[in-house]
């Protein structure tokens, strides 16, 4: 083994699959620098593409926390995994594919909530029981995660609709 990283993959970024057929962990960079994770879908319900992920924090200080993810809950808030790239199906057949982990992602699902605009450059987070995202702190603050996104677009203040939005995500 020469301990550079993968350069050639079997399956696409917006795939879904029943094997594990790149090794649940890896990771993928693309032309533009994007960087993705394989990884396995370990809830019993389907993940929607272009929703954001989390890690399980039950198996952190392990390399196992990198190799499946789940829809966002409170426990496992503060470690976002990114935005699934396509649906997976429930743990069992399909379940497998990638999430964007690193870089420009073009319309995640963020939340719209009322009374609360999102402007260009607020740091998102994930919302606690959904796959969107949502503004993290209060307009002037600093962001008080690790994993966050950051909004490349504007956001109205609207009453608890999901709109596809662009963001940066940095979930590495």
């Amino acid at each position: 083994m020469s301990g550079r990283p993968k350069t050639l993959f079997e399956t696409s970024l917006t795939g879904m699959y029943d094997s594990d057929i790149e090794g649940v962990g890896t990771l993928r960079q693309d032309v533009a620098g994007s960087w993705y994770r394989w990884v396995k879908n370990r809830n019993a319900t389907a993940l929607v593409a272009d929703e954001s992920v989390c890690y399980d924090i039950g198996n952190i200080g392990s390399v196992v926390l990198f190799q499946s993810v789940n829809d966002p809950v409170t426990a496992d808030l503060m470690v976002a995994a990114g935005v699934i790239m396509a649906s997976l199906e429930a743990s069992g057949s399909k379940c497998f594919g990638w999430v964007h982990a690193q870089g420009y992602h073009k319309e995640a699902k963020v939340l719209a909530v009322s009374g609360t605009a999102v402007a260009v450059g607020d740091e998102l987070v994930c919302a606690n029981g959904v796959g969107t995202l949502t503004r993290a702190t209060a307009v002037g603050t600093a962001p008080k995660r690790r994993f966050t996104f950051v909004a490349l677009e504007v956001l109205s203040a609207a009453t608890g609709a999901t709109l596809d939005r662009d963001v940066y995500i940095s979930c590495l």
